[in-house]
């Protein structure tokens, strides 16, 4: 049986945009903009090891409804890698983070509609290819 990985911990938080922004606008601007200015502050440079954006894909969200299946509400999902969860964490709670982040973050996403969950990662299968 799997075990988690005892170096890496991940946070996924589920995204939304802000109303009125086509979903279009939203996945240009998260990708091609929000991500340099993320990427840009020392402690997000210090603390995290990877960091990917899920974009929601309208036409499988389509194919899933028809199939029967249960969509969650969200436009994307934001997952952050690091060593622990406190260096997650140091991030949200650095002042550059604040002064440069949040204002970048108000411009496209509604924040009050975070959901966030920690994970441990505990490998099952890697395809060796």
């Amino acid at each position: 049986m799997p075990t988690a990985r005892p170096d890496r911990v991940r946070l996924v938080v589920l995204v939304h945009r802000q109303e009125g922004m086509s979903l279009e606008d939203f996945h240009a601007y998260w990708r091609d903009e929000h991500a340099k200015i993320f990427t840009s502050v020392a402690i997000f440079k210090k603390n995290i090891l990877n960091y990917e954006q899920a974009h929601a894909n309208v036409d499988a969200l389509k194919m899933m409804k028809e199939a029967g299946a249960t969509n969650i509400e969200a436009d994307g999902i934001a997952i952050f890698e690091a060593a622990s969860y406190e260096k997650i964490f140091e991030v949200f709670a650095d002042d550059d983070y604040k002064k440069i982040v949040i204002p970048d973050e108000e411009r496209f996403l509604d924040r009050s509609k975070f959901t966030a969950l920690p994970c441990d990662m505990a490998p099952v299968y890697d395809d060796p290819s």
